[in-house]
């Protein structure tokens, strides 16, 4: 794979993420002001199974979306490899550590 078409693919996967994470956010505002912010209606909508599937795929989505937005900022602005890197690895640890608690999140939604 070349060089340009890495980046042609990263700037249609944030495209993509974007609108996807839009109308999420706005489905999820949606259902707030149907249920006028109720915590029932709240925990009613997260526990089926649609929901989870669309919540889950959210959180892919914006944890793939900081991922390359980031990353090609520090392409952008660390010239030094080892800041790099070790903003590369920084970062890499942070995302997989909050994409496992939000694992944990919705498994425990799905057990209530």
């Amino acid at each position: 794979m070349s060089r340009g078409l890495q980046g042609q693919q990263a700037w249609l996967i944030q495209r993509v993420t974007a609108i996807y994470l839009g109308f999420f956010v706005i489905l999820a505002i949606g259902v707030l002001l149907a249920g006028a912010g109720d915590a029932q209606t709240w925990r009613s909508w997260v526990s089926h199974p649609v929901s989870l599937v669309l919540i889950a795929f959210f959180y892919i989505a914006l944890l793939w979306h900081a991922w390359i937005g980031i990353r090609d900022v520090f392409v952008d602005y660390l010239h030094v490899f080892w800041i790099r890197l070790t903003a590369y690895i920084l970062l890499a640890l942070y995302l997989i550590g909050s994409g496992l608690w939000i694992a944990k999140v919705l498994i425990v939604a799905t057990l209530t």
